[in-house]
């Protein structure tokens, strides 16, 4: 990507901008920049951006999510996709928290706009970058013509800007968030669906995204989550869901990895429209949600499926031909994290035929995985069920 003053090159995980020879670029330096980066960046700051190397004309950065906007205005997309993570009390904390840092520092950055503020979602940290106007020290580059025109050079006064628009975006996507949970979260668990929430009013996970604090949940997961995190191979650049629920496992990816896709199955009606709502309002382009599985379902290619407690909801609605269906889900990903309620386990409807974690193991190798481990046993959904891991 170029622009009038650099060129920016986007790879996996960083980004090498070259200054070219405007004029204008002579009126400061690759390495007066980078003085200033080190110097925010000291004491641990976690708004720095990681500077992975640098030469006279160009510098290598780590690569963060997205911008908030470019030097004239803000994304409202990318907004939309930040509140999606950050509500906007903790954006607003982070921008003030970098204020106060910039002028404990005694830096002037001059160059504040939305352009030049990343977000990192893994970390949900906002990130200040591109300090080639910056003013501390000995360093004070004369100022072009028209620098930051529409923010101004005036740091409190940018981020006072930046702030307004945003709380004009955040405004919208509170009334579209009130209206998708009158229309959804009140009817849930009125009529019940197998391995839905049974509760009216309730998901059976969390929705972990701000504006949904406040909804009620059955089962916190979050451990799971973290069980499968610490043991599966990375990074992933697609993975699916079955039975996905609110979604919770497919957000945290999609936050740690930057996935090209992330697939979800779910067959409650209503918790289908929340889903497609919140996709639709915090612009999820890489969530794809289906509702529907049958023995003939086509699974596409992926590098992880997580299928958690939906396994035994399948065999109550297809019987045996639920093994041509696991089948056909392991047929085309690298990596499967698998649990059920077998025998040893409880609740509304358990596989007698899986006595024990060995009759599991025994059960998902005859299904085609060529390489099936034990990673746990739990009681938290009342007996006993066993967390395996599967690799082609």
């Amino acid at each position: 990507m170029k622009t009038h003053q650099s060129t920016l090159e986007f790879l996996d995980d960083k980004v090498i901008k070259i200054y070219n020879d405007d004029i204008k670029n002579k009126m400061s330096s690759v390495s007066n920049e980078i003085y200033c980066i080190n110097k925010f960046s000291t004491n641990k700051n976690p708004y720095a951006p990681v500077i992975l190397g640098y030469s006279k004309n160009s510098y290598i950065i780590k690569r963060y999510d997205f911008s908030l906007g470019n030097t004239k205005k803000i994304f409202e997309k990318n907004i939309r996709r930040l509140l999606f993570s950050c509500s906007l009390t903790e954006v607003f904390k982070q921008m003030d928290e970098i204020e106060i840092i910039l002028k404990n520092k005694n830096i002037y950055h001059r160059d504040i706009n939305p352009g030049n503020i990343l977000f990192s979602e893994k970390e949900l940290r906002l990130k200040i970058i591109d300090f080639y106007w910056a003013k501390t020290d000995n360093i004070n580059p004369s100022v072009p013509s028209g620098l930051n025109s529409i923010y101004g050079i005036n740091d409190s006064e940018a981020f006072s800007k930046i702030k307004n628009q945003l709380f004009k975006v955040d405004k919208i996507v509170r009334k579209q968030v009130k209206n998708l949970k009158r229309e959804t979260i009140s009817v849930l668990g009125k009529k019940y669906y197998d391995g839905s929430s049974k509760h009216i009013g309730k998901t059976y996970h969390q929705i972990d995204i701000p504006y949904f604090k406040n909804v009620s949940f059955h089962r916190d997961n979050s451990d799971e989550f973290n069980e499968i995190n610490k043991n599966m191979i990375k990074p992933i650049k697609n993975v699916m869901d079955i039975g996905c629920s609110s979604c919770y496992y497919l957000f945290n990816f999609m936050r740690m990895f930057r996935l090209e896709k992330a697939i979800g199955y779910e067959s409650d009606p209503h918790m289908l429209k929340l889903l497609r709502g919140i996709k639709k309002i915090f612009c999820l382009d890489e969530l794809i949600i289906k509702e529907t599985i049958n023995i003939d379902t086509k699974f596409e290619k992926v590098d992880l499926v997580i299928c958690m407690n939906i396994h035994m909801w399948l065999e109550k609605q297809f019987g045996k031909n639920v093994d041509k269906i696991i089948m056909n889900l392991t047929a085309n990903n690298k990596e499967m994290f698998f649990q059920t309620a077998g025998k040893e386990s409880s609740g509304m409807y358990t596989v007698k035929s899986l006595k024990t974690k060995e009759s599991i193991k025994i059960y998902l190798e005859k299904l085609g995985r060529k390489k099936v481990e034990f990673i746990r046993s739990t009681e938290k959904h009342g007996g006993k069920r066993h967390l395996f891991r599967s690799r082609i």
